[in-house]
């Protein structure tokens, strides 16, 4: 009873440390966007996220400066687009209005909110939600503690079920019973713990969580553990578990993770990659459960079989074990890429340099397995006593990962966080004068095409102290436009070297100069800038039919879609067609001609000619050659809405 206590209590922390964690659905972006100056109040505001959101859950208030609410109603879903949510705005006229929004991730109930402001004729307070806030905050103690219960017991039924029935047939009858309800009642305790966090966390009882998706979601790993507890209870009788009944209770908590597994970031992968992704971390976690719940269940056998049946198990087990960690580490490679996105995630976020110590510590785990594998079974039955306190060691080197696991469960993957704080995160450049005798710093934010609120930080260059100007200003010249040409904006000083304003400048996309002018008494100085706003997280649909170019159908933010395409779409001579389709369905009027540039990836894009074919179609004339090319569109709608889009096509 002792071993089997201490392998319980050592699966329980192991495997805590080593499965996915759960859903989270961060602000991508807004229309009307933090900071923006609209000529005209907004008739709706439209957030997309991350990962699609729960309506029924989620909210979106919006206020003007007197706190009066001018949204109307419940925050509703956007027809075509799962990721975003809308709510109806009742705005009075000119001022700033605050967004407030609290949403429940459909993927697997975590909470997520934030507030931002824009302005309608006039420049909003707050220009861009803070990267602190992207990230969202951490799940709540009694969620990461559920789904530690719901792992270990479906683990723990998965290990059992093929040890006791194919490492060691013997144990179908010999194992004792309890252990097994034990690994069933914590599947089903975990799921149940999982619902009541995520209504605590969402604000709402149980019965109007139950109610919607996430309540289905929770239905569908429920069953099978309860399904697992009718086969077991059907046994309940016999003096041991049946083969036949321990392989149906494994096959069931199988399908409870499978059930996880769709609920969770793999099953919120979008497109083709979906199944795929859904497998790999579904054979992830069936890795997990053979490795570790079949480790468990072996010791838990201890004296109760006969020495040369638990010799033949320990081999059984042994290469079965093998097998598994080969697929925990490959799977786990695969779900790491999709959830990390990056090196440089991987090593300058938390999510990231967590994924690298399990990772060292998964090797630890295997460099013990392979002490048993090719030093210990080969020598049996006369070094049983060193199997269990390698394998001891194994479980309990895995508990060390404990305190990790309870900080990654509450982190969202290195992509997700990484493409948040990125779109709060301001643009910032540097340069000094051509003399050297000035040093700016100017930060541009949120850094859209748009409206934009400017700080710039003057220092004199050899000494780095604050420079006091009598006159600061910006002028802005398009590089891809050079016809629209130059605006300025004078900034006021804030003290201590800073100096401050909002405009709506950085009208379009494309790369910028930005000369910075520092006039002070006797001298005045110019230091030349390169600026490239932003891009905006975008979603593409491709439609592609015989005989006809291939369409794009790009969202642009606010229920406006960009549908893009070349004619005739090889390489040569190209007409790109640009056509702007309203949230109504109907094609958008664009009162300016838009901008469309075409370049190599990697390099500077250059301007085509282009000419208005419709009230929103325009289409721009390039010579595009063999191979991969960047083609970038950037527009303004009547109400001052950006209307950029990137396309990137091989021809």
């Amino acid at each position: 009873m002792r071993a089997a206590s201490a392998a319980f209590s050592a699966l329980l922390i192991a495997l805590a440390a080593t499965l996915p964690v759960s859903g989270h659905a961060l602000l991508r972006r807004a229309q009307p966007g933090p900071g923006a100056i609209l000529q005209r109040a907004p008739d709706m505001a439209t957030l997309t996220f991350t990962e699609e959101p729960e309506p029924a859950l989620s909210t979106i208030q919006v206020v003007d400066a007197n706190g009066r609410v001018v949204s109307s109603g419940a925050a509703q879903p956007v027809a075509g687009d799962p990721l975003a949510l809308s709510v109806p705005i009742r705005a009075a006229g000119h001022g700033v209005y605050t967004v407030s929004w609290r949403t429940v991730s459909r993927v697997d109930g975590h909470v997520t909110g934030g507030a931002f402001a824009f302005g309608v004729g006039v420049s909003p307070a707050a220009a861009a939600l803070s990267p602190a806030a992207a990230a969202g905050p951490p799940p709540s103690t009694a969620s990461i503690l559920s789904r530690w219960i719901f792992y270990t017991g479906v683990a723990g039924l998965t290990g059992t079920a093929w040890v006791w029935t194919l490492a060691a047939p013997a144990a179908s009858a010999a194992g004792p019973t309890w252990y097994v309800w034990l690994w069933c009642a914590a599947a089903f305790t975990g799921v149940a713990g999982i619902g009541f966090a995520q209504a605590a966390a969402a604000g709402v009882d149980i019965g109007r969580l139950l109610a919607t998706s996430l309540g289905v979601s929770l239905l569908l790993r429920a069953l099978p553990v309860v399904l697992a507890a009718v086969v077991l209870g059907v046994l309940r009788r016999r003096p041991g578990p049946r083969r036949w009944g321990l392989a149906a209770a494994g096959v069931c908590a199988a399908a409870a993770m499978l059930a996880h597994v769709a609920a969770g970031h793999a099953g919120a992968t979008p497109g083709a990659l979906r199944p795929v992704n859904i497998a790999v971390q579904w054979l992830h976690f069936l890795g997990i459960g053979c490795w570790l719940g079949g480790l468990a269940a072996l010791l838990v056998l201890g004296a109760r079989l006969a020495s040369d049946q638990a010799v033949a198990a320990a081999r059984r087990f042994s290469t079965g074990a093998g097998i598994a960690i080969v697929a925990v580490a490959a799977t786990g490679v695969l779900r790491a890429v999709d959830n990390v996105g990056s090196w440089d995630a991987l090593l300058s976020t938390d999510y990231g340099r967590l994924v690298m110590i399990k990772a060292a510590l998964l090797l630890v785990l295997a460099a013990l397995g392979a002490v048993n594998r090719y030093r210990v079974i080969p020598r049996l039955p006369a070094r049983a006593g060193t199997l269990r306190r390698v394998g001891g060691a194994e479980l309990a080197a895995a508990a060390i990962v404990l305190l990790l696991t309870g900080v990654l469960t509450g982190l969202a993957p290195a992509r997700q966080t990484e493409e948040a704080v990125a779109a709060a995160r301001p643009v910032v450049v540097t340069g000094q004068d051509f003399a050297t005798s000035v040093r700016v710093r100017l930060e541009i934010a949120p850094g859209y095409p748009g409206a934009n609120r400017f700080v710039l930080r003057a220092v004199d260059y050899d000494t780095g102290r604050p420079i006091a100007a009598d006159r600061v200003s910006l002028a802005f010249r398009s590089n891809e436009r050079p016809d629209l040409g130059t605006s300025t904006l004078d900034l006021r000083a804030a003290g201590n070297g800073v100096y401050t304003a909002d405009g709506a400048n950085l009208s379009l996309g494309g790369t910028w100069t930005v000369t910075a002018l520092v006039q002070r008494a006797t001298t005045s100085v110019d230091v030349a800038l390169a600026v490239a706003p932003k891009f905006r997280p975008q979603t593409i649909r491709t439609i592609r039919a015989p005989g006809q170019p291939t369409l794009y159908s790009i969202d642009v933010g606010g229920g406006i879609v960009l549908d893009a395409y070349l004619d005739p779409d090889r390489p040569g001579f190209n007409e790109l067609h640009a056509t702007y389709i309203s949230p109504s369905g109907q094609e958008l009027p664009v009162p300016t001609p838009i901008t469309i540039a075409v370049g190599r990836p990697g390099q500077p894009l250059r301007a085509v000619p282009v000419r208005r074919f419709g009230p929103g179609h325009f289409i721009g004339d390039a010579q595009l050659g063999p191979g991969a090319w960047r083609i970038e569109y950037s527009g303004t709608a009547r109400d001052g809405t950006v209307l950029d889009a990137r396309l990137d096509v091989t021809l």
